[in-house]
C-alpha cells in the first residue's frame, strides 16, 4: 500500500480551511513534529490514518495518490482582501475542482473552443473588445439571454463551488480548457457580470504582456458593462434615469441597477449631481445591499452533463464516480451534484 502523500495533506487541510496547528490538534500530534510530516521529512504515522479521513473528510485512498498538486492560477481581483488562508483554502477548493474536471474529461468530449483574443495595447479599449467579442459570437442586438449557455457553447467550462468571499476566478485545465470558478451564492444579476467579467480575462490578460500601471480588473468591468450592455443599444435608455427606470431596465437586462446607474454616469448621460442624488436615493432604499427585480440565476450544466455521463451512460453508481474521483460521497453531494439532461458526445467506452 502506498504511503501518504504528505502533499494531499496540506491539500485536503488547506480545502476545509483548517490550519497545520489545528489539524495537528485534532490528530492528538505534535505541531512540530506535524510539521515535519508537511515538509515531508517525516512519514505519517499508519495508525492515525483513518483518524486523519474521518477529521478532513477525503478517503484514505485520496492521500495515498501519488498526484503532485499544482495550485490554480490566474488573475485575483485587487479589490478583494482576503486572509492568506483563506486564500489558500479556495485554491485548494479550485485545484481539486480542477483535477476532477480533467478526470472526467478522459471519457467525453467538449464543445470545440472558440475563444477570440485581444491586444487592448494593439487592438484598443475593452469596450472596442467586447463589441468585436459579440460580433465573433454573431450575438444579435440587445441582452444576451444566456451567457451561461453561451460560454459553454463555445468551450468553456463554468463551474459553480461555494466560494464564500471570492466573486469568481479564470484559469486554464491542464489540458488547456478555461475554466471558470463561479461563487454559486452570488445573485443572479451579479452572476452573470462575474461571469462577463471572468470572460474578459481570458480575451484580453492570458497569455499577454501587461504593463504594471494597467489596471486588469478595471478593463474586465469596462468589457463586461459594455458585453452585457453595448452602449449603442441601451444608450436611448440612459437619459432621464430615476429609480423605477432603472429597475425597468434591470427587468429587461437581467444586470444591476447599479451596473446600469454606473454605464450611465461613465458615458456623461447623468451629470454629477444627478449621478450623486441617485446613488443616495439607492442607499436610502437599501438597494446598494440588496436590490428589487429578482434576475434568475442561470445554471450551469456542463459539468454536470459530464457527472451525467457517467452515471447514466456509463452505469457507474454514485459511490464509483466518488472512487474515481478519489473523493468522498458526501463532498460530492455538497460540491457538485444537480444532474441535468446529456448532450455530450462519448468518445471512450468502458467493458
Amino acid at each position: 500500500m502506498p504511503n501518504i502523500n504528505y502533499e494531499l495533506i496540506i491539500l485536503a487541510r488547506e480545502s476545509m480551511g483548517i490550519t497545520q496547528r489545528e489539524l495537528a490538534e485534532l490528530l492528538k500530534e505534535d505541531q512540530g513534529k506535524f510539521s515535519k510530516i508537511e515538509h515531508g521529512l517525516m512519514e505519517f504515522p499508519e495508525e492515525k490514518s483513518e483518524l486523519l479521513s474521518t477529521v478532513l473528510g477525503y478517503p484514505d485512498s485520496f492521500f495515498r495518490q501519488s498526484w503532485k498538486p499544482i495550485r490554480v492560477e490566474g488573475h485575483y481581483r485587487k479589490k478583494v482582501s482576503l486572509a492568506v488562508k483563506v486564500l489558500k483554502e479556495y485554491k485548494a477548493v479550485m485545484t481539486l475542482a480542477e483535477k476532477h474536471v480533467s478526470t472526467l474529461l478522459d471519457a467525453v468530449e467538449l464543445p470545440i473552443l472558440n475563444c477570440p483574443s485581444w491586444d487592448v495595447e494593439t487592438h484598443g479599449s475593452p469596450e472596442l473588445c467586447a463589441q468585436y467579442v459579440r460580433d465573433f459570437w454573431r450575438l444579435p442586438k440587445g441582452r444576451i439571454l444566456n451567457i451561461t449557455t453561451l460560454l459553454e457553447d463555445n468551450g468553456i467550462i463554468p463551474i459553480e463551488l461555494d466560494l464564500k468571499e471570492m466573486d469568481g476566478f479564470a484559469t486554464f485545465s491542464k489540458e488547456g480548457i478555461p475554466l471558470i470558478f463561479i461563487n454559486k451564492n452570488r445573485p443572479g444579476d451579479r452572476d452573470l457580470f462575474n461571469k462577463a467579467h471572468e470572460l474578459a480575462h481570458f480575451v484580453m490578460h492570458f497569455g499577454k504582456s501587461i504593463s504594471q500601471e494597467r489596471d486588469i480588473d478595471k478593463e474586465a468591468n469596462e468589457f463586461a458593462s459594455e458585453f452585457l450592455l453595448p452602449l449603442k443599444d441601451i444608450e436611448h435608455d440612459l437619459v432621464k434615469l430615476s429609480i423605477p427606470k432603472l429597475a425597468d431596465l434591470k427587468r429587461y437586462w437581467r444586470v444591476s441597477m447599479s451596473a446600469i446607474l454606473k454605464k450611465a454616469k461613465d458615458h456623461g448621460y447623468l451629470s454629477p449631481n444627478q449621478s450623486e442624488y441617485l446613488w443616495k436615493q439607492m442607499s436610502k432604499l437599501g438597494y446598494r445591499t440588496k436590490e428589487p427585480v429578482i434576475t434568475p440565476r442561470e445554471k450551469a450544466t456542463l459539468l454536470q452533463e459530464m457527472f451525467a455521463t457517467y452515471l447514466q451512460e456509463f452505469g457507474y453508481t454514485k459511490n464509483e464516480l466518488a472512487r474515481l474521483l478519489e473523493f468522498s460521497e458526501d463532498k460530492l453531494d455538497e460540491w457538485y451534484f444537480d444532474i441535468q439532461q446529456n448532450r455530450l458526445k462519448i468518445i471512450k467506452t468502458f467493458n
